[in-house]
């Protein structure tokens, strides 16, 4: 599974490779029109080169008469440039993206870091789609609405806690989002789950009648990822065996490391604990609930 700063790399690398193709097409069109620019860029190649040779020789006896040189070239040619209204950055590579400067992440307004949502849109996307948001596309950041199911205040307070959750400033590892029935609880995960990617971390939804699906691949991977949600989980799934296995075998990890993970359910925690599995049980013991 592809995290969001393994397809901000990518990317990155991608971009990386276009710029230095745009400058080398920049600097062919300079020199093409100023042949006399590239004498003086040929001629500072060799200096410096000469330089660099009598500097691994240790041979002091030329250096005051190469540094002239390279002064006088420099000179020389900071003059034609200006004469010429040439940009003396002609052969430096330029950022392709301005929003981000390609790094990939822009702050916003509060400080923190979150990809760049104008050359990343794409990698935003293709993580979305990886991490288990494929059939969520309609639920994004902008539209998200506080007043939509609940009332504000504590549709407020739910997804301030999730933040914490995400950034691993809860007191427990395991979180329990509880919500009746078309509450809004699934739309709250989801969210949560893009905003943790936009903000780079690793971040996963799975349903939990789908555990037993994990390869053991996949489950490695989310037994260190960032953050994880896990929805509609009902004590029942547990009784698949697979199910039961996988769902352990996340929680038993991601606990040893306090990494985040969120479970949605419809039940109250007591229900969870009393009717799950007894390994899962265990772990339900000690979470907390938003």
């Amino acid at each position: 599974m592809k995290t969001i700063s393994e397809a901000v790399n990518e990317r990155l690398s991608r971009i990386n490779n276009i710029k230095e193709v745009n400058k080398e097409d920049v600097i062919d069109a300079v020199y093409e029109k100023f042949p006399e620019l590239k004498k003086i860029d040929s001629q500072l190649i060799e200096v410096r080169a000469e330089k660099l040779i009598a500097s691994i020789e240790h041979d002091t006896d030329p250096m005051e008469a190469l540094n002239k040189r390279e002064a006088d070239l420099l000179s020389e040619r900071e003059k034609f440039l200006l004469d010429n209204n040439i940009r003396d950055d002609f052969d430096s590579t330029r950022a392709i993206c301005r929003k981000c400067n390609d790094t990939g992440y822009v702050k916003t307004n509060d400080g923190r870091s979150v990809v760049c949502p104008d050359c990343m849109k794409d990698a935003v996307n293709e993580v979305f789609d990886a991490s288990g948001l494929k059939d969520y596309s309609t639920f994004t950041l902008k539209s998200f609405d506080l007043e939509y199911y609940e009332d504000k205040g504590a549709r407020r307070e739910k997804f301030n806690k999730l933040q914490k959750v995400m950034t691993r400033k809860s007191d427990t590892s395991i979180m329990i989002l509880n919500g009746t029935v078309a509450s809004g609880k699934t739309y709250l995960a989801v969210i949560s789950c893009k905003y943790a990617i936009i903000q780079g971390f690793s971040a996963h939804y799975l349903k939990a009648d789908r555990l037993y699906e994990l390869t053991e691949e996949q489950l490695d991977d989310l037994k260190t990822y960032d953050y994880i949600v896990i929805d509609d989980y009902v004590p029942e799934i547990t009784r698949v065996y697979k199910n039961a296995t996988n769902l352990h075998a996340l929680l038993e990890a991601r606990t040893a490391s306090n990494l985040p993970t969120v479970i949605v359910s419809s039940m109250p925690l007591a229900e969870l604990v009393d009717g799950s599995e007894e390994r899962i049980a265990g772990k339900l013991r000690g979470a907390g609930t938003l």
